[in-house]
């Protein structure tokens, strides 16, 4: 047996013993997180496969987290408090870790078997209409302990017109995190990062402020039909909202208050839901994170989205789209060197689905595409690896995953990713002789919830 297949042959073959263990675990009331337990409902009520929500978990969430039967219908170790926890162990290979000019070094966490995530979160009711979803936990791939979600949020409902309108008020630290969809970049597949390398571009509202900013916003669900929500976030590096960035690297700081907005459309028929919308963030960054007197450079991101869910008692099936177009405005960077334009764009394109058999089995597939204007001084690292020999953000491949949960709270996954283009090409982008394909990687997961 050739020993690349017998090393691959050997992972999986641990990772199906695994899922063996835990198919064996009980599913009692215990082993459901906290929001499960102040509801009194399973898993299923609120999640297709988690994360992804079904038209109840996006109601739970626009109500503030704080529905409850009139008991709590179980207690954990934690009691009643709704504190819940999450332990993540991952293995990443990458297809080519010793390409000309690479080092050990760029692939830090490659082919070792990790914690990945380990952590508490608290998940649920603070008041009759407040509640809050907030993780701090251990990062594996980073190595440290960090703030990674805050969402705290107060709710109620109210009529105008006839017709049922939820208003609320929210406290979080990332574009995205509140949105109720899975099409919008916090809470899109693949929902958990690798070790891998990933390409050097990303629009500032896909992820790229993910726990470095925090801001106060309003949101509201009019008939069941239309939703929308503003926000304003600020670098949380000093001030109020610091604690919602424990821990996080500070390399952006915004200027002032960036600006947030989420429309949607959205339709429930029998087993059938749809949502369509719009979303877009505006910020002026500083050139120097750590110098507020330092002159400003401007993104301007708009962004279009879908979702589709078929879900029944069997069958869970969903789809989601989302496009990304960025305008930079670099006058800041280009005087001082740092970029090659004085203005760029860049667009993303994502697309994928996703189907289960009882929430046990399934997996999902995307494609992704990232466009934009060539620019050596900001994609070009100049190094093994992470450099772009001709300066571009442009890339493209998929994504396939596939899934067992042995119980609703513990999910295994292998997942496959594959590039055609990486950095601005497909063969020799980084001018060492790398090719796109070595990108390639195989990802392995435990992902248990309690």
């Amino acid at each position: 047996m050739p020993t690349r297949f017998a090393s691959v042959f050997h992972r999986l073959s641990i990772a199906f013993l695994f899922a063996a263990l835990l198919a064996a675990i009980p599913a009692v009331s215990d082993a459901v997180p906290s929001m499960g337990r102040q509801t009194g409902k399973q898993c299923a009520t609120c999640h297709t496969v988690f994360p992804e929500l079904t038209p109840y978990g996006r109601q739970f969430k626009l109500l503030a987290y704080s529905q409850s039967t009139a008991e709590q219908a179980a207690e954990s170790m934690f009691g009643k408090v709704p504190i819940s926890a999450l332990l993540q162990v991952s293995r990443t290979s990458t297809k080519n870790v010793s390409s000309g000019g690479s080092t050990p070094e760029d692939f830090p966490r490659d082919r070792q078997t990790i914690v990945q995530g380990a952590g508490l979160y608290y998940g649920g009711k603070i008041t009759e209409n407040s509640g809050g979803l907030v993780q701090y936990f251990y990062d594996g791939i980073e190595k440290k302990w960090k703030t990674e979600m805050f969402d705290v949020r107060w709710a109620n409902t109210v009529t105008a017109g006839g017709k049922d309108v939820i208003l609320g008020f929210t406290v979080s630290n990332s574009p995205t995190l509140t949105d109720i969809y899975n099409s919008t970049p916090n809470w899109s597949f693949p929902h958990t990062d690798t070790a891998a390398i990933q390409p050097n571009a990303a629009a500032m509202v896909d992820m790229t402020l993910a726990s470095k900013v925090g801001g106060p916003g309003a949101y509201a669900l009019w008939n069941e039909l239309l939703y929308g929500e503003v926000a304003f976030y600020r670098t949380n590096k000093t001030g109020v909202f610091r604690p919602l960035g424990w821990g996080n690297e500070r390399d952006v700081r915004v200027k002032g208050y960036a600006p947030y907005w989420r429309f949607a459309l959205q339709k429930e028929l029998d087993q059938h839901n749809f949502s369509l919308g719009t979303y877009g963030l505006i910020t002026n960054t500083h050139l120097d994170p750590d110098d507020p007197a330092t002159p400003t450079n401007r993104f301007r991101d708009v962004a279009f989205d879908g979702q589709y869910q078929y879900i029944t008692r069997a069958h869970q099936f969903s789809a989601q789209a989302t496009w990304i177009r960025e305008r930079q405005r670099l006058n800041a960077a280009f005087d001082a060197g740092m970029a090659s334009n004085p203005s760029n764009s860049l667009q993303t394109f994502r697309a994928g689905a996703h189907y289960f058999y009882q929430r046990k089995w399934g997996g999902g597939f995307q494609y992704f595409q990232t466009r934009g204007d060539p620019d050596d001084l900001r994609y070009n690292t100049g190094a093994a690896v992470t450099g772009s020999i001709n300066g571009s953000p442009n890339n493209k491949g998929w994504t396939t995953e596939l899934n067992y949960l042995p119980v609703q709270n513990v999910k295994l996954a292998v997942r496959y990713t594959s590039y055609s283009q990486f950095n601005g090409a497909g063969a020799n982008y980084d001018s060492f002789g790398r090719n796109a394909k070595d990108n390639n990687s195989v990802y392995l997961l435990g992902w248990i919830l309690f």
